[in-house]
């Protein structure tokens, strides 16, 4: 991702499901020297959602809800469930004209379950941080990572806390910003939903499982979605 400074922002959501055997994290990687006008033209998008389909700003866009039609978060009388899937790919696309950003995921398939699939998921975060890491490293950069949540799982700050102090290139622990106060975080989600969703063997041959790849894939780092 080209970059006018020499700080990267990352917005990282996670995936998955144990019957589905994945677990997967996406990230929004941002300049910050960018963000601003990134920010303006997501907010603009938003405005366009609120008049097309009566979805106020201030409520959180949940691709996981939208897809499978949980709640109802347009004031329009008419809103179909089968408008929430019209709503994501609009904010796929919307993302993919963002300035400034770059996308990426990382995958795992496992057999676990319970604590065991959330320790897998557990590990996965700490290969994210290690590739972040390394990445900036190579660029001779900085960064940071903003996540969905309220810092209350202390097992993410240890994975950013184990990379060597000499070579930590990602700054202090994971901050946290939960999704329905910040844009950015909802944006993280609605990659997160589609690298996942193209993971997923019984989806592919249904249109979203080829919405990260037709959308998103010019901005992806690695070229797709990445085992680690």
């Amino acid at each position: 991702m080209p970059t006018t400074c020499n700080f990267a922002l990352f917005y990282v959501d996670d995936s998955g499901s144990e019957a589905s055997g994945y677990t997967s994290y996406s990230w929004i990687a941002v300049d910050p020297a960018r963000w601003s006008e990134a920010d303006k033209r997501w907010l603009g998008f938003r405005s366009q959602t609120y008049r097309r389909h009566g979805i106020p700003a201030s409520v959180r866009l949940h691709a996981t809800d939208l897809a499978g039609g949980r709640g109802r978060p347009s004031m329009d009388p008419m809103w179909k469930r089968s408008d929430g899937l019209v709503v994501i790919r609009e904010g796929l696309r919307a993302i993919a004209a963002l300035p400034g950003i770059g996308v990426g995921t990382v995958y795992r398939r496992t057999s676990a379950r319970g604590s065991s699939f959330h320790n897998n998921k557990l590990d996965l975060y700490g290969r994210l941080v290690e590739i972040l890491n390394r990445d900036l490293d190579v660029r001779d950069s900085f960064g940071m990572i903003v996540m969905d949540g309220d810092g209350s799982n202390l097992a993410y700050a240890r994975s950013h806390r184990a990379l060597t102090t000499g070579g930590r290139r990602l700054i202090e622990d994971p901050y946290f910003r939960h999704a329905s106060v910040s844009q950015w975080v909802q944006i993280a989600d609605f990659a997160a939903w589609s690298a996942y969703h193209s993971l997923r063997p019984t989806n592919r041959r249904t249109t979203p499982s080829t919405w990260y790849a037709d959308i998103l894939g010019h901005l992806d780092v690695n070229g797709g979605p990445v085992e680690a």
